[in-house]
């Protein structure tokens, strides 16, 4: 058996000085936000400990809003001058760290998809990597310039490890751990998908709580959800894993519609109020699906161009039935 097991014994006397510590913390730090004030009115921020499901279809924004939030909270430890001591840790099981890279460094000049297709202006690129050392955005994963090193298998244990091993070989301590994405962490002796897939929600749970860090995984959502009405997954549609609306403090089902057959050029209805957004390549559905300890249901139309990693409010087309409605 690995550790001390006295450490998870908490005293009356130990529960009530942790308690009022967390709360102190909770009331001074800002926790964790969207950066988008129509979200953030609603939703606590993410705090240490934390475990945050995004569910979605392949294709509906998972990875790009993992990269959204970490460009976002990159730009916050910055300004608060804590880039050489704090930092993002971006976790990939999918892409590559160069493929991340891309997202991270997309702009209005050479966006995600002009260098995937090789458009963009190399001498850009250039002058942009020179700055990229003070940008506190670490990814854990492989990468294709380092294809013939051996590296461990990538399971929650070894994340555990590495993050340990920034924190003991840099100095660096992550403020946010980004999953992406929970299905494919591998778990040891462990056979049946359902099996594999609930066991990885767990530890990425215990790995929140283990690196007192917020973690926002991304999540499978099965193909059932592209029969419903509004295919906006719910908690339920988790693929191979029921488990997973149990485990996580929150949970947002995420939605584009212009990937919907049927929804082109359409005007949708957002929590009942008919006619508030109109369907195009940007439009983006977030809906809240779970908060632990409060109301989790609320649905918001989103602008998003996942190519420059751009989120934000969406202008909506009768707010006036909207403001009515809240």
């Amino acid at each position: 058996m690995k550790g001390d097991v006295r450490k998870l014994i908490h005293t009356p006397a130990d529960l009530a000085t942790e308690h009022l510590t967390w709360a102190t913390r909770n009331a001074t730090l800002p926790g964790m936000s969207w950066g988008i004030p129509i979200v953030d009115q609603y939703v606590i921020p993410m705090r240490p400990g934390d475990l945050v499901g995004l569910i979605g279809r392949p294709g509906h924004g998972k990875s790009s809003i993992l990269a959204y939030l970490a460009r976002t909270e990159a730009k916050r430890i910055t300004a608060r001058g804590a880039a050489q001591t704090e930092a993002v840790v971006y976790v990939t099981w999918e892409s590559s760290a160069e493929e991340l890279e891309n997202f991270f460094a997309a702009d209005d000049n050479a966006s995600a998809s002009d260098v995937a297709w090789g458009h963009a202006d190399l001498d850009y690129l250039t002058r942009k990597a020179v700055k990229r050392a003070s940008v506190p955005i670490w990814v854990i994963g492989h990468g294709i310039g380092r294809a013939a090193v051996d590296t461990p298998r990538m399971t929650v244990d070894v994340v555990y490890a590495a993050i340990e091993s920034m924190q003991a070989d840099y100095g660096v301590k992550p403020t946010l751990v980004l999953l992406d994405y929970i299905h494919l962490i591998p778990v040891a002796h462990a056979t049946e998908r359902v099996v594999q897939v609930t066991e990885a929600v767990i530890r990425a749970k215990e790995l929140a709580q283990r690196a007192a860090v917020p973690i926002v995984a991304g999540v499978q959502a099965s193909r059932e959800v592209d029969k419903y009405k509004q295919p906006v997954p719910e908690k339920a549609d988790a693929q191979w894993a029921s488990g997973i609306e149990q485990t996580v403090d929150k949970l947002f089902g995420l939605w584009r519609p212009c990937l919907s057959p049927g929804f082109e050029n359409a005007v949708i209805e957002i929590d009942g109020v008919p006619g508030t957004a109109q369907v195009n390549q940007r439009l983006l559905v977030m809906r809240m699906l779970k908060q632990r300890g409060e109301d989790g249901r609320r649905t918001w139309a989103l602008h998003f161009e996942p190519q420059y990693l751009k989120l934000c409010e969406l202008e909506r087309l009768h707010a006036d039935l909207w403001e009515a409605a809240l």
